[in-house]
């Protein structure tokens, strides 16, 4: 049974109540104050330091940074110098080159024309003595290597240095350019060690009589000995603020140069017996040895034995057995934090002092206003009871049905959101939070443009919300993005609740995420335009993409389209000697080769069998004689032995070209041509490209055919 409250003595306690939570709430609001403001100074310290400690790393990544670049530049000269050197060198063993074949390639056979350039060369020296010519075929084959003549003659391709780097192919990329010339950088043993590699620049270029490389290097290391003094020097030039410095010490410990201490250079700090030393030495070369980065450490001042704190930058020099450290002593940033910390406390205590009268005198006012309150109240409070009373079995009612309401949104699989009129989210589901990877939190007073991919123009938006203005609804299939980056496509549902004057209150969206789908219809299409043994386009994709050019060659004047029909040699025989298995191999092979032969712009494709097809797109610079330097090269990559599975397997194909002949022409047509090409270079002797024209435009009888 409820107690009868007494309405004459309710004023008087929540007077005393009142009285008492005002006091409480000052005592509480005073030792607040004063720790909140012990704990912001402390904060501002805390700022203060870390700004100082900023500026320093600042300044020493800074200066830090300066000298590797002065470094790098300094040694860079090196590079430079060796490269114009290397190249005026090959220019003139070219230019002698040169002369000697206008002069003797007509009286002399190949072989012996050949002989005499070689051996031009051969005897040649400079850089000291350590420079020579070396001559290179563009299959790899050592023409001329003075050092290893026993070499001359054997393919170099498989040659790697010490890093893994293949020296031969790196030589080939140089020239693979319209200059046809370049640079190769590459690790070789050096004349001084022969069982240590050193960094060497070779410039290359090519000797067009016969697709000859030719070029001269040299070692870096041998022309950057005479910059490191200079290096040095310029480093203990360097100083900063009153107690910044840059050093290099080796990574073995040995410090290298130092303007504070240059007696201390030459000495090994990981060995010395000073525990300082060795201490710092070992924190300093140890980070260095992780990439770099801040050390702070004990350091002895200039002129004194005493230590002090020293923060310093410490970085490897790329390429080099250095460190580099940039450091500052922390002397003047403590006594800077001292100074401040001693200012702050003394406004502490004042504001202690002047807080205390202030809120002495707000406890007062409060008391007195609170017993003007406290007869107003007794007043209010019957009515209060009665207007409680009727609202709380509303509420219960209505959180009866809100809950309801809850129950059935979280329950639902499609992810849901509620929107205001401004189109912001007011609510969303735990689906809606599954499928997105947004928390409600996160998405909660944002608009849904949040999760847009991009990949809808502006157009179909706006289309989207004429249709849900005019009918209240739209739904339609739309990509959108998860949090995570993620596209995904679903299928989104929006409608527009009004209110009763037509008014739009809320927009309600409702989607599923159609993912899964999507990847099945993408796998499908992929499984019916693929050839699933070589990854390449099958016959369908071919004339598609065939008859798409042909039409935008008659339409627009795009570039017009070649046709190579490429056929092994004798396949059937790997097949029956070697197995299906190599057979499979040798096509994936020869589907790899086509990849790499041809450009972004053509398409590879096999349509059955050993049957492949390359469409080339002609550009307007290219010419018929291009197009037979391409398929030359195409027939030459085909041709070289294959070896799968520890057994070399000699290859051989035959190649069809038709062109396309002007406006009309039609893929089925081009592809026939081709065809006819095909039969005829087979019927040549195979192992050969041949055009189609009209001495091969008769088709072979069945028993030719079946011969071929």
């Amino acid at each position: 049974m409820l107690q009868k409250v007494d309405s004459t003595r309710l004023p008087t306690q929540l007077l005393w109540g009142i009285s008492f939570i005002v006091i409480l709430l000052l005592f509480t609001q005073s030792v607040y104050f004063y720790i909140n403001t012990k704990a912001n100074h402390q904060q501002q310290l805390d700022s203060l330091r870390e700004t100082l400690i900023e500026r320093q790393r600042s300044r020493l990544a800074t200066e830090l940074h300066d000298a590797e670049q002065v470094v790098d530049r300094m040694f860079a000269e090196a590079a430079v110098l060796l490269k114009q050197q290397s190249r005026l060198h090959t220019r003139h063993a070219l230019a002698l080159m040169n002369s000697l074949y206008q002069r003797y390639h007509l009286q002399l056979s190949e072989k012996e024309m050949k002989q005499m350039l070689i051996e031009a060369l051969r005897g040649l020296r400079f850089f000291d003595g350590r420079g020579y010519f070396f001559i290179d075929q563009m299959d790899g084959v050592a023409v001329l290597l003075p050092i290893a003549p026993h070499v001359e003659g054997e393919s170099l391709l498989d040659n790697q240095d010490d890093t893994g780097h293949f020296i031969m192919r790196g030589l080939i990329d140089a020239v693979s350019n319209e200059q046809r010339a370049g640079y190769s950088y590459y690790r070789w043993y050096a004349p001084e060690n022969d069982r240590q590699m050193k960094q060497k620049i070779a410039y290359v270029e090519v000797f067009e009589p016969y697709n000859w490389i030719v070029g001269t290097g040299d070692y870096i290391h041998q022309v950057e000995k005479d910059l490191i003094p200079k290096v040095f020097d310029y480093i203990r030039n360097i100083r900063f603020g009153e107690t910044g410095y840059v050093a290099v010490q080796a990574r073995e410990g040995t410090l290298l140069v130092s303007n504070v201490t240059p007696e201390k250079e030459g000495l090994n700090f990981l060995t010395d017996s000073n525990r300082v030393h060795r201490s710092a030495a070992d924190k300093v070369t140890k980070t260095a040895l992780n990439g770099g980065g801040y050390v702070l450490y004990e350091w002895f001042r200039s002129g004194s034995d005493k230590t002090s704190q020293k923060l310093s930058l410490v970085g490897p020099v790329n390429d080099r057995n250095w460190i580099l450290i940039a450091g500052i002593f922390q002397d003047e940033l403590n006594q800077l934090i001292a100074k401040q910390r001693d200012r702050l406390n003394t406004e502490l205590r004042q504001s202690s002092v002047n807080m205390v009268i202030v809120l002495t005198l707000i406890g007062l006012f409060a008391i007195v206003i609170t017993q003007s309150y406290s007869r107003w109240l007794k007043r209010r409070f019957h009515r209060y009871q009665d207007n409680i009373d009727k609202q709380q079995t509303m509420l219960h009612q209505t959180a009866e049905s809100l809950k309801l309401s809850g129950l059935i949104v979280e329950s639902a699989y499609e992810g849901i959101a509620v929107c205001d009129p401004q189109n912001r989210i007011l609510k969303v589901n735990s689906a809606f939070t599954r499928i997105t990877g947004y928390e409600e939190a996160e998405i909660v007073g944002n608009t849904p443009a949040l999760l847009g991919s991009g990949r809808h123009d502006k157009g179909f938006y706006l289309q989207m919300w004429k249709r849900l203005n005019a009918q209240g609804f739209w739904r339609g299939e739309i990509w959108n993005k998860r949090k995570n980056g993620e596209i995904y496509p679903q299928i989104l549902s929006i409608t527009a609740y009004k209110d009763l004057t037509g008014k739009v209150q809320n927009y309600i969206a409702i989607f599923n995420d159609i993912t899964q789908r999507v990847e099945v219809e993408q796998q499908l299409r992929s499984m019916a335009e693929t050839d699933p043994l070589t990854g390449l386009g099958n016959r369908r994709t071919l004339m598609a993409c065939l008859d798409r050019d042909l039409a935008a060659a008659d339409r627009y004047g795009a570039p017009d389209t070649a046709l190579l029909f490429v056929d092994l040699d004798h396949f059937k025989a790997v097949n029956d000697t070697y197995g299906h298995d190599i057979g499979d191999a040798v096509l994936i092979e020869v589907a790899n080769c086509l990849k790499r032969c041809l450009r972004d712009s053509d398409l590879a494709c096999r349509i059955g069998g050993d049957e492949f097809v390359a469409v080339v797109q002609l550009q307007a610079k290219e010419d018929l004689e291009q197009l037979e330097a391409l398929s030359s090269r195409l027939l030459n990559e085909l041709v070289k032995p294959v070896l799968l599975s520890g057994v070399e397997i000699e290859l051989s194909c035959s190649v069809g070209v038709s062109i396309r002949d002007g406006v009309g022409d039609d893929g089925i047509s081009l592809m026939k041509r081709a065809d006819q090409a095909l039969y005829e270079a087979k019927r040549r002797g195979r192992g050969r490209v041949v055009f189609y024209s009209e001495e091969v435009s008769v088709s072979p009888s069945p028993a030719e055919a079946e011969n071929l």
